[in-house]
Parts: C-alpha cells; sequence; structure tokens
C-alpha cells in the first residue's frame, strides 16, 4: 500500500479555535472555594463562595468532567500559574491556609442520616 493510501489516526487540529460566550453567561462568578467528588468515570467539580459571617458556603457553579480532561485542565492551571508567578511574584501560601483548606469538607449533596440504623 502506498505511503498516501496509509489510513492515518493523527487529526490536525484547527489552529484557532473562537470561543463564543452566551449573553446570560457574561457575569464572572467569583469563587474562593471548590469541592471535589469523584466517580471512576468522572469528576465533579462545585466553586463555591464562602460567607464566614454565616458560617455559609454557597455553590455559584458547578462542572463536570472526565478524568481525562480534569488532568488536562490541573496541566493547564498549573502552566498559567507558573506564568503569572513570572509576571507578578510568587503566590504565597501560609501553613493556617493549608490547614484551613485540608479540613474536611462537608459533603454537598444526599448523605445517609448517620444517626439511622444500617440495614
Amino acid at each position: 500500500m502506498p505511503e498516501a493510501d496509509v489510513p492515518s489516526s493523527d487529526v490536525a487540529a484547527p489552529s484557532e479555535i473562537n470561543v463564543q460566550i452566551p449573553e446570560p453567561h457574561f457575569d464572572i462568578l467569583y469563587s474562593d472555594q471548590a469541592f471535589i467528588s469523584h466517580t471512576p468515570v468522572g469528576f465533579t467539580l462545585d466553586f463555591a463562595q464562602l460567607t464566614p459571617q454565616a458560617g455559609l458556603s454557597r455553590v455559584v457553579a458547578r462542572v463536570g468532567m472526565s478524568p481525562l480532561h480534569l488532568k488536562l485542565l490541573v496541566r493547564v492551571l498549573s502552566d498559567n500559574l507558573k506564568r503569572d508567578e513570572a509576571e507578578f511574584g510568587e503566590v504565597s501560601v501560609t501553613k493556617e491556609m493549608m490547614e484551613q483548606h485540608q479540613a474536611r469538607a462537608h459533603h454537598i449533596g444526599f448523605q445517609p442520616d448517620p444517626n439511622e440504623p444500617k440495614k
């Protein structure tokens, strides 16, 4: 079979992608918390705003994605943070901040009642 006739698994990626943001999504939602849950087939990212005075964390956006897409997102976020720090300086995270964010988060969603006897 001539080389030109051999099927290729390579798909040429478009050099530029135009991104459209529908009008209802123009607003930027601020989030200072993210809760991540996963199953064998996907991840759910809940972005929330904390109101410490009320002891309330309100989810403002939910995003679901495959493990592959999450891994690509982590890579892109890491690259962008490196570029930001190169331009504006290192982002400092204190020990207290780490302890606050390592504390066990409350699960958002349905959970069995821990006081109900198991069947």
